[in-house]
């Protein structure tokens, strides 16, 4: 994605650091810092379920990865004092967390394919519609994946040369994880003022939640795996 974003989404000039509970740029980057947070602790639980020390070591190296990019957005939160607007956003990561999680080591990697790339294209969207400081910490944080992606991408396309089958297990488990995204999004979006502000209103975050459906589609495309639509 370019330094444009989603086209349409970018608003006009604002006071990211004035208005209501410390701005829009400090409710967005404690939503982050807490997803942030689940996400470090699901690459962790994901070490498990590595089928073999190789595969157990580069997982333990992402989830490493993970709880620095963690405590690289909470200092950010921590700086702007806005760590009690998490209890906004709460509810819609825990359930898209809990609703997502993985059973064995194909959907592990599913969800890092397909997750952690929306979590990088969330990124691109942001980083320029943010002051200048909090703009480095999420490109650090959030959009630099791509030793993830590529690992996933790697360990999925091995186990379906091993088992051509495995492509409905990742196609059902990559739409659940899609439909969940969108869903909690959306909800997100009704319930906080930061994220509808900074991307420029209702109809824009409507056009970035499809941006990212779009951006689905084409990974799965790569896995040679046809897109389902979410439920």
């Amino acid at each position: 994605m370019d330094d444009q974003g989603v086209p349409g989404t970018r608003p006009e000039p604002v006071d990211r650091r004035s208005g209501p509970d410390g701005g829009v740029v400090a409710e967005v980057l404690a939503a982050l810092a807490y997803g942030e947070r689940l996400g470090a602790k699901r690459a962790q639980d994901s070490v498990i379920l590595a089928p073999d020390p190789r595969s157990r070591g580069q997982q333990q190296h992402i989830a490493d990865m993970e709880r620095q990019n963690c405590e690289l957005v909470e200092a950010r939160v921590h700086e702007m004092g806005s760590e009690e607007l998490i209890e906004r956003v709460r509810p819609f990561f825990d359930a898209f967390f809990a609703r997502t999680e993985p059973t064995n080591w194909v959907e592990a990697q599913t969800f890092h394919y397909v997750g952690d790339a929306l979590v990088s294209d969330f990124a691109d969207v942001l980083i320029p519609l943010v002051d200048r400081v909090s703009g480095e910490v999420i490109r650090r944080a959030l959009g630099d994946r791509e030793d993830q992606e590529t690992f996933a991408l790697d360990e999925l396309t091995r186990a379906l040369r091993d088992e051509p089958d495995l492509a409905e297990e990742i196609r059902n488990f990559a739409r659940l994880i899609v439909g969940e995204a969108l869903t909690q999004t959306a909800r997100a979006l009704d319930a906080t003022e930061g994220l509808r502000t900074l991307l420029g209103g209702d109809e824009s975050g409507k056009r970035f939640v499809l941006s990212l459906l779009d951006r689905h589609r084409q990974r799965l495309d790569r896995l040679g795996i046809e897109p389902v639509e979410p439920d």
